[in-house]
């Protein structure tokens, strides 16, 4: 099974994967925080986990997410 899903991953996709780390997009992911501290810039992060993302229900998850100010079609 891990074979066949792995083969529908895109290359980017490390996290949990065999023989693979996040080190990298980590690395990314700090580059860009800091860079956004030193510039005064707005950053906003989202990690999705998508083995839960079909379960969700999606309009209470938009809700909140307003609540903080996300627009959905940004």
């Amino acid at each position: 099974m891990k074979d066949a899903v792995d083969t529908q991953l895109r290359d980017q996709q490390a996290g949990f994967r065999k023989d693979r780390s996040c080190t990298d997009q980590i690395a990314t992911l700090r580059i860009i925080v800091e860079q956004s501290i030193e510039w005064n810039s707005s950053l906003h992060i989202n990690f999705i986990d998508y083995e839960a993302f079909d379960i969700v229900d999606r309009r209470i998850l938009w809700k909140h997410l307003r609540q903080y100010g996300v627009r959905e079609n940004c």
